[in-house]
């Protein structure tokens, strides 16, 4: 065999049977937007990272914004089984409060995937019809709490369950984008996450029928996930 030859079945076998490329780019995309952010990046520059044609890539993302919604989607993932011990709560108010204080520790944790999942970057949504479900997903899951409230008679009727699912989206999310955001002037000098999941109870007590117990304002943090999960 000839060099020449020895080193076109290099490139080749280099270029079109790199057989984990999708997920290695995902996983190098993710560490640049933990690292340094997403303005640079570019599916050729992560290319020469991994080690392939820059021209591979493009058999899986037809470009950086399509990748990126497949990260998003799987930062959907993650978030939805974070949250299964709010979904598992049997009681409405607190099956919410849950859900809060999941997603306020999920945004905490991992914000630079939050702000990609819920930012303005991937718009508009319905271009990338997996990330569009994946969000989707994430309202039902409220509505599922909220359905659960009425029919135990845990939650006010104040509104039909759509209407209070976004709601209580909103209210959530809020908390969150506050403690990333604007932390400073949210707290004050009080403890972040204390201070979240009072703004969480006092907002849960507002729609139930009883708020005599979620409205009780502990001095001392929820553990999440619960200890019983």
């Amino acid at each position: 065999m000839t060099d020449d030859k020895a080193m076109t079945m290099t490139t080749t076998t280099t270029s079109y049977h790199h057989g984990n490329l999708r997920q290695e780019l995902m996983a190098l995309a993710e560490k640049h937007l933990i690292t340094g952010g997403i303005a640079e990046l570019s599916l050729r520059a992560l290319a020469r990272e991994i080690g392939v044609s820059q021209t591979a890539p493009y058999r899986h993302f037809k470009d950086k914004n399509a990748l990126l919604a497949a990260l998003a989607t799987e930062g959907f993932r993650r978030f939805f089984e974070f949250c299964l011990p709010s979904e598992r709560e049997p009681r409405a108010d607190i099956s919410l409060l849950y859900f809060g204080l999941g997603y306020v520790q999920f945004a905490k944790t991992h914000t630079e995937m939050f702000h990609l999942m819920f930012g303005p970057v991937l718009q508009p949504r319905n271009d990338y019809p997996e990330l569009f479900a994946a969000g989707r997903e994430a309202i039902y899951k409220v509505r599922a709490g909220v359905e659960r409230g009425y029919k135990t008679g845990v939650l006010r009727e104040l509104d039909d369950v759509a209407s209070m699912a976004h709601t209580v989206w909103a209210a959530v999310h809020g908390v969150a984008t506050l403690m990333l955001d604007h932390g400073d002037t949210y707290g004050y000098h009080r403890d972040l996450d204390l201070q979240a999941e009072k703004s969480l109870r006092m907002m849960i007590a507002g729609l139930c029928t009883d708020p005599s117990e979620i409205s009780k304002l502990p001095d001392v943090l929820t553990p999440y996930p619960p200890e019983n999960a």
